[in-house]
């Protein structure tokens, strides 16, 4: 009698969503799954303040595409620790042009939802704020900043509080 296969054992699952009018990895209309993992291992690998992320991203190995966005990636346990911790912490990075809806932990035909937390660290907003600025050239002043803010982070409308009072001149 053989066994049961399990498929994707000790891999993760992303749920991922497009985002309206942007332009998706890979730059193609229809983004393929190597694309779109490619794209989020670079998003994570340039987390350089959060060395344990890029590092994980750097060690993940692409499973799977499903249909609906569902990018499955394995990596070892550790590593993958790592990116459950991430999104627990909302730091995990979307690859462009896609936004992560859920991340899980993919058991055979079954997936177990990891709840985030209310709370996004005010250090891992400004890094990822200033960075992503960085990367489109933009310059960053206190006004951009808080612009950037605004749009990448609605619903949090103290973010000009935030910045004066952290703001160096």
């Amino acid at each position: 009698m053989t066994r049961p296969v399990q498929l994707a054992p000790g891999s993760l699952a992303l749920v991922l969503c497009r985002l309206e009018g942007q332009e998706t990895a890979g730059g193609a209309e229809e983004a393929g799954g190597r694309a779109v993992f490619r794209a989020f291992c670079r998003a994570n690998a340039r987390c350089f303040w959060n060395s344990r992320l890029a590092r994980a991203a750097s060690r993940l190995t692409f499973q799977g595409w499903l249909r609906r966005g569902v990018l499955l990636v394995h990596a070892p346990p550790a590593s993958l620790q790592v990116l459950r911790d991430a999104w627990c912490r909302r730091a995990l990075r979307p690859p462009r042009g896609f936004r992560i809806r859920a991340v899980g932990d993919v058991f055979p035909v079954q997936m177990n939802l990891i709840t985030q937390s209310q709370f996004i660290p005010l250090a891992e907003v400004l890094c990822c704020a200033i960075s992503d600025m960085n990367a489109t050239q933009t310059v960053v002043t206190q006004e951009s900043l808080l612009e950037h803010l605004v749009k990448h982070y609605p619903g949090h409308r103290v973010w000009h509080l935030i910045i004066q009072s952290f703001w160096m001149d």
